[in-house]
């Protein structure tokens, strides 16, 4: 007689871990941490793109590698992993900054694009963290603890993510290695709803959500201070609304006619 096996358990996530990771009604929580996270990499990388000292020799790369490895006499280093400083001091020492330096630029461009626009959005997520890691190993606090945080974030997020972005017909349509899209002979399965219902038109949700992302954009790129934390706000809570399918301008869909009444 066969011992029996020892016993499983399958450990449901709870109510509001299942809406924000694997189904939609959440989507735009991540499509606000998205647009956010997308538009500083993308504006790092554009700025750096631009830069002669990034791009034609790697000057201001060298500069920041020089500065993480210098270990201060009495002082505490930059680096507190010898390892980590080892290999900058490697790149350093054979040149390998000219290149990286381009590596870098386009890196972060190309980040910031993918995630504003919403298309593999788990590989850009991960290659920005990991960005974000590199930094923070070389010393540079700055930005990267939030931008790493929310980044981590998204790319836990990423099935789901994307959904309000290119990833919603990329996925769709190709899949994944582990679940063929429909070119492939497959559809996305769609899990059960858990209680939210959009009361907006489809076409009018995509377009209240792209003027609170063109509403953010602007808030980023153009003011600062107190105005552009207020007008973020703003776009935020209006993506919010237009996400939960809130205060609609159409009708969700026509009324079907009912049936006519006859008299006996």
């Amino acid at each position: 007689m066969a011992k029996p096996g020892p016993a499983r358990w399958v450990l449901q996530d709870p109510r509001w871990v299942q809406a924000l990771f694997n189904t939609t009604e959440l989507a735009w929580v991540w499509l606000i941490a998205r647009v956010y996270v997308g538009w500083n990499w993308a504006d790092a990388g554009w700025h750096k793109l631009q830069d002669d000292r990034w791009m034609a020799g790697g000057a201001a790369l060298q500069g920041f590698w020089e500065r993480a490895v210098a270990a201060p006499p009495g002082g505490r280093p930059v680096i507190s992993y010898d390892w980590y400083r080892t290999f900058l001091s490697f790149m350093l020492e054979h040149g390998q900054y000219a290149w990286f330096a381009k590596l870098v630029a386009v890196g972060e461009f190309l980040v910031g694009l993918a995630l504003l626009l919403g298309i593999f959005v788990g590989i850009a997520a991960l290659m920005g963290a990991f960005m974000n890691w590199n930094f923070m190993l070389a010393g540079s606090a700055s930005t990267n603890p939030v931008m790493g945080l929310l980044g981590l974030g998204v790319l836990v997020a990423w099935k789901t993510a994307g959904w309000w972005g290119l990833d919603r017909f990329v996925l769709a349509n190709f899949g994944t290695p582990w679940q063929p899209g429909r070119l492939f002979g497959r559809g996305p399965v769609v899990p059960p709803s858990l209680g939210w219902k959009a009361r907006q038109h489809p076409a009018e949700q995509w377009v209240r959500l792209l003027l609170g992302v063109g509403l953010a954009l602007y808030a980023l790129a153009a003011l600062q201070g107190w105005l552009q934390v207020l007008l973020l706000l703003l776009a935020a809570l209006w993506v919010a609304i237009s996400g939960l399918g809130l205060a609609p301008l159409l009708p969700l869909r026509p009324q079907a006619p009912g049936p006519s009444k006859t008299s006996s």
